[in-house]
């Protein structure tokens, strides 16, 4: 089997790009995966959009591995596109009430992030599906993954793997649009100082955000992997 960059690779994605938040070893031990535990090494390599889930042996010998979304916009579309009914795999709709408000115009979300007060631990419940050098996959691989995972052994480690793992607010977007090169340093500070969070402005940004993060995917991308199936 190949390594898992090669993987990655065929997935448009490397552990060198901009878009990464985290690439860490998880200790078999501090990982449930749908309440089972993997055998072997396990690296958690996290992204803006999506993070994955490798076990692997030796240096970085493949053997098995998922991908969960955290992206919502990118769940609806992978739901619509491989026609899967979101209730039939067990993902529930976590803005349910704002949802079916009278007059509510809000999509459904279905990434949920959870964590512990006091503890140890970060939940994270999303759509996701198994990995391999396959580009296309069935519609049937698609599942709900419920993945409990310790946060971290220190400060810096535990703030990277949150960030892998989570969605991003606001101001995760604008920073990681100005990291990713889509909009410049000079767009942000005119932001600021034209107090324009509120406005058309932003919606320019977020806009050139997920354009440019669509982008930056490539075309080889299994990009929400499960939308060809």
């Amino acid at each position: 089997m190949a390594s898992y960059h090669r993987v990655l690779q065929v997935h448009g994605r490397s552990v060198k790009q901009k878009s990464v938040e985290c690439d860490y070893d998880i200790h078999p031990w501090d990982i449930l995966i749908n309440g089972e535990r993997w055998a072997g090494k396990v690296r958690l390599v996290g992204f803006v959009d999506a993070f994955y889930l490798i076990c692997y042996s030796g240096q970085s010998r493949f053997d098995h591995g998922i991908v969960v979304y955290k992206d919502d916009e990118a769940i609806r579309n992978t739901l619509k596109s491989a026609e899967v009914d979101p209730a039939e795999i067990g993902l529930s709709v976590v803005n349910k009430s704002r949802v079916e408000a009278e007059g509510s115009t809000e999509p459904p979300k279905y990434f949920l992030f959870e964590s512990e007060k006091g503890g140890l631990d970060y939940r994270i419940t999303s759509l996701g599906h198994p990995i391999d050098l396959k580009t296309e996959y069935p519609k049937s691989s698609l599942g709900r993954y419920e993945i409990k995972l310790r946060k971290g052994r220190d400060r810096g480690m535990k703030k990277r793997i949150k960030r892998g793992v989570s969605q991003h607010d606001l101001f995760d977007l604008v920073h990681d649009a100005v990291r990713l090169g889509i909009i410049t340093h000079a767009e942000l500070i005119g932001l600021i100082i034209g107090k324009t969070y509120g406005g058309t402005a932003l919606e320019d940004v977020t806009s050139k955000y997920l354009d440019g993060l669509a982008g930056g995917r490539g075309s080889n991308n299994l990009s929400l992997s499960g939308e060809r199936a």
